[in-house]
């Protein structure tokens, strides 16, 4: 297993695409260029263009056993573009699928409401003005627990008449986390900073297609007070795509990390929750 971090800015997404700079695709020719040999490369979480990760997990068959956890980590990161890292390399055992065996799934959206700032630009989304961080923290906190979420995803699987409310969830997700708050700017102090930087978190057992961006968009929209924290609540029930904002920008997005049943990642996120919704999913 490999957690991987990258700057999406350059990429093409996560997913492999012909002709078509994608992190699947680089890391794929990294582990070849190890392995001699082409090698399947599985991801956890599909991450549009423009998004970030901290913690995407990958797999792929091992074919180097000689190399210990911190050499193939090494070996594989002398091979990879700088906007592409493997942070840890773990062995798992035979038949672990990243994609079907991870619980869950935390995302962060970064949006900045300051001055433009350089260091900011690539991770976060500038929204000029005050925003109400109570509101969209009161906005956010319901969606949490298990909805339909057909008026957050994108692609086309959100209109009532798409072929995805067939599939055996259809566009029912579990919404484990949800919380908006302000944190402090990496690039100065919080005394010097004219601007608010928020962070909203959300962690599901599930996402579909541009689901986190039209949160935030829609957190947004309520934070500039062009509507109140009930809305959120419409635009949920409404169970259709066409009643949410645009999604938000995908540069303000990062794939935080993934949670696996034997991961220390999963205890952390089970104190967040107060030990009460992940163990449902722990135990279902």
């Amino acid at each position: 297993m490999l957690t991987l971090s990258y700057d999406g800015t350059e990429f093409f997404g996560s997913q492999a695409q012909t002709g078509r700079r994608t992190v699947q695709r680089e890391l794929a020719r990294s582990i070849e260029g190890l392995f001699d040999e082409p090698t399947r490369v599985t991801v956890a979480g599909r991450t549009d263009r423009g998004v970030h990760a901290a913690g995407q997990v990958a797999c792929c068959r091992d074919l180097r056993p000689s190399l210990d956890d911190g050499r193939l980590k090494l070996a594989l990161n002398a091979r990879l573009p700088d906007d592409l890292r493997v942070v840890k390399a773990i062995r798992r055992t035979d038949g672990f699928n990243p994609r079907y065996d991870a619980l869950w799934r935390e995302y962060r959206y970064r949006i900045w409401s300051g001055t433009p700032q350089p260091l900011a630009r690539r991770f976060s989304w500038r929204v000029p003005g005050p925003i109400d961080v109570a509101a969209m923290q009161q906005a956010a906190s319901r969606l949490i627990g298990d909805h339909d979420f057909a008026s957050f995803a994108g692609s086309g699987k959100g209109v009532p008449w798409s072929a995805m409310q067939q599939k055996r969830h259809g566009t029912r997700r579990r919404v484990l986390v949800s919380s908006v708050s302000e944190i402090e700017p990496w690039w100065m102090d919080q005394e010097s900073a004219a601007g608010q930087l928020l962070e909203l978190r959300v962690a599901a057992n599930g996402f579909l297609p541009q689901m986190a961006r039209t949160m935030a968009g829609t957190l947004v929209k309520i934070g500039l007070g062009l509507y109140s924290p009930n809305w959120i609540d419409e635009v949920l029930s409404a169970h259709d795509r066409r009643w949410a904002p645009a999604p938000a920008p995908s540069h303000g997005l990062t794939l935080w990390r993934v949670g696996f049943a034997q991961d220390d990642a999963a205890g952390d996120l089970l104190g967040a929750l107060e030990g009460r919704l992940l163990q449902t999913v722990i135990r279902n």
